[in-house]
């Protein structure tokens, strides 16, 4: 644990304020660095007309606060757990060998793809929608500052499958460490609106964006592969004659394309009925 390796004492408080200084940390510096590459000082290039909304941005870092506090207090008792040898966690490779090692990346990598798709989908119910997952869908045209802002048992919910394979098969502590982490900043990529990547089979930036516009595709986390077996898949290189121009930027466009076009209007916005996916 990371409470291991920074030789602090494993007490619930400790464990808790480590969760919260190092996520708010994170949250801030991560989040902080990709606003200021595409919204402000690369602005002219990925968002020419993008106009700062400091209302938006206040409330998406206060839910994203919020969500990082929360999630301390709901995970905490996991890491304390994990921290007294309760999980499988382990740190001498050879007591499961290189090979293992390896299979478990994938296993790992295979449960959270399933768990998360089907635990994002269950959020885009009626019921759960409206109570929980409505807080981080207000962000229709998203911002880096979006990437954490969730009610915090919304994304305990969606957190929780990288800490139960902890529990379910031995995971090596530092692999399930760098999991969590990529997973953090892989949530700042897929808000920032600039595709770095156009893989089909990836849930890059693209396939999110439409996600935030529509509402009921492109649930999954890494991956598009749930997304095509279960019907929720949307093809962001198609052209959509409901989606203003500017909400769907691509790294490699350039000017008189997408990238170089305007931010949609409040009224543009509301163009497109929105309603939880089934």
């Amino acid at each position: 644990m990371l409470i291991k390796l920074l030789g602090i004492e494993d007490n619930p408080l400790a464990i808790f304020l480590v969760l919260t200084t190092g996520g708010l940390l994170a949250y801030f510096l991560v989040s902080g660095l990709s606003y200021l590459l595409f919204f402000a000082w690369g602005r002219k290039r990925f968002h020419p007309d993008y106009v700062p909304d400091p209302k938006q941005n206040r409330t998406a870092r206060f839910w994203g606060s919020i969500s990082i506090l929360g999630n301390a207090v709901l995970t905490m008792p996991l890491h304390w757990l994990l921290s007294h040898g309760h999980g499988q966690l382990y740190w001498d490779i050879d007591d499961y060998g290189w090979g293992w090692l390896i299979a478990s990346f994938f296993i790992y990598l295979a449960v959270t793809e399933t768990m998360i798709y089907w635990v994002h989908r269950a959020l885009h119910s009626d019921l759960l929608y409206n109570w929980l997952h409505k807080h981080h869908h207000q962000f229709r045209v998203t911002t880096s500052w979006v990437s954490t802002a969730f009610h915090p048992l919304d994304s305990f919910a969606q957190a929780l499958p990288h800490h139960l394979c902890a529990f379910l098969f031995p995971v090596h502590a530092v692999l399930y460490l760098l999991m969590v982490g990529f997973v953090t900043v892989w949530s700042v990529v897929i808000h920032d609106r600039v595709s770095v990547v156009r893989w089909k089979l990836i849930n890059y930036t693209g396939h999110h964006t439409l996600h935030h516009w529509y509402y009921r595709y492109n649930l999954g986390q890494y991956t598009t592969i749930w997304d095509r077996l279960a019907g929720t898949y949307k093809d962001p290189e198609l052209l959509y004659a409901d989606i203003p121009e500017g909400v769907l930027v691509r790294w490699q466009d350039g000017p008189g394309t997408l990238a170089a076009a305007r931010v949609p209007t409040p009224s543009e916005l509301a163009l497109t009925e929105i309603e939880p996916a089934e």
